[in-house]
């Protein structure tokens, strides 16, 4: 693994280099035109043209920005989406919650994405369905599911934000909601762990196939060990290398500073965000009835 991969990582932002994060052509003329700007503009010109290629080749970048839902909506919709589907055991509810996740993630551009977490809601539903139905022994299975299918609908609005938001751009949100430092920190840096932590394990398997130990359920009930070996002690020796590149960049860029923080980025809450307040806010209204015995 090279240099330039691990600081990006660390950092949160696109690699440019290595085989699995190869820029395309846009994006290397990106970069390229970015290195001419630094050419040129000496001195003020260097910050804008350092942000260019992120900006051009972010992970973000592919959903156009008046696509994109605020992130300070999505957490308030997150806590709603908890509050609507706990606050009532309505199935309606649900739907309803899951009906607005499902416009917001086609709204971001992640329609794929939205049509795996609906499946999997209804696959959930089905298996709740199977075990109220199969006597007492499997009702507590059918509860743990029931439990996890309501939690659902607040983990595919996360999802969504995860996968539309920068970085700087949740740090900057959580600044603006008043959160205090530590705990956005916190916050952004537990959002990227989640997705390193999951690259590792993909360039540890990979090893593997490549060492011809292709991990498999019979290979995991015959050498259990061997797989503990092979899998877990590089992962769990990298996560600490992870934890201290990620505690080295977030203290590069300032987070123990006493300043109030300036963004980069500009965010505005538009009509479409109104709108998807307005709808859970409605939502978990009429759960919070439900539950208490105001609706029927």
């Amino acid at each position: 693994m090279d240099n330039n991969n691990t600081t990006n990582r660390a950092s949160g932002e696109p690699s440019a280099h290595g085989a699995n994060a190869a820029p395309s052509f846009a994006c290397a003329a990106t970069l390229k035109a970015a290195g001419a700007t630094r050419s040129l503009h000496a001195g003020g010109g260097d910050a804008y043209a350092a942000k260019a290629p992120e900006r051009a080749c972010g992970r973000a970048a592919a959903v156009p920005a008046a696509h994109r839902i605020d992130p300070r909506v999505s957490l308030v919709c997150i806590l709603l989406i908890g509050l609507s589907t706990f606050a009532s055991a309505s199935v309606a509810v649900e739907l309803a919650a899951m009906g607005g996740c499902v416009l917001a993630g086609i709204w971001s551009g992640r329609p794929s994405s939205a049509l795996r977490w609906t499946a999997a809601w209804a696959v959930l539903f089905a298996l709740c369905w199977l075990c109220a139905h199969s006597g007492v022994v499997l009702m507590a299975v059918g509860a743990s599911l029931a439990m996890l299918r309501r939690m659902l609908c607040a983990f595919m609005m996360a999802a969504n934000m995860v996968g539309t938001t920068r970085t700087g751009e949740l740090a900057y949100s959580l600044q603006r909601l008043g959160l205090p430092k530590r705990v956005s920190a916190a916050l952004c840096v537990m959002l990227r762990f989640a997705p390193t932590l999951g690259q590792e394990f993909g360039a540890v398997l990979d090893a593997m196939k490549v060492r011809g130990i292709a991990l498999s359920p019979a290979r995991v009930l015959r050498h259990p060990v061997q797989v503990v070996e092979n899998l877990l002690v590089p992962v769990v020796g990298r996560v600490g290398i992870v934890a201290d590149e990620l505690a080295n960049a977030a203290a590069v860029r300032g987070i123990d500073a006493p300043n109030r923080r300036t963004s980069y980025y500009e965010l505005h809450i538009g009509a479409a965000d109104a709108l998807l307040l307005a709808y859970f806010v409605a939502l978990a209204g009429v759960s919070v009835a439900l539950g208490a015995g105001v609706l029927t």
